[in-house]
């Protein structure tokens, strides 16, 4: 079993706490760091770009589209079982 546990680096306590288990992560292999970064800009501007065209695409095309009931009754027509 792991665990996860989120420290943000609001405050100086806070700061101490991610000190400290890095340095417990180098005394111990069972504990590892891993950064993330919040940052809401982790696409491209190419990306963003083609995520903004599909995304208005389906917004303005929503008859297009097929329901969960119709995917899974094509898939179990198929003999295939949804996830």
């Amino acid at each position: 079993m792991s665990y996860t546990i989120k420290i943000t680096e609001t405050n100086p306590k806070a700061i101490s706490i991610i000190n400290m288990l890095k340095m417990l992560a180098m005394d111990y292999d069972f504990v590892q760091i891993f950064e993330e970064n919040d940052n809401i800009d982790f696409m491209t501007e190419e990306q963003k770009t083609e995520f903004d065209k599909r995304y208005n695409y389906t917004i303005n095309n929503m008859s297009e589209g097929k329901t969960w009931n119709e995917i899974e009754q094509k898939l179990l027509t198929k003999g295939l079982r949804p996830i």
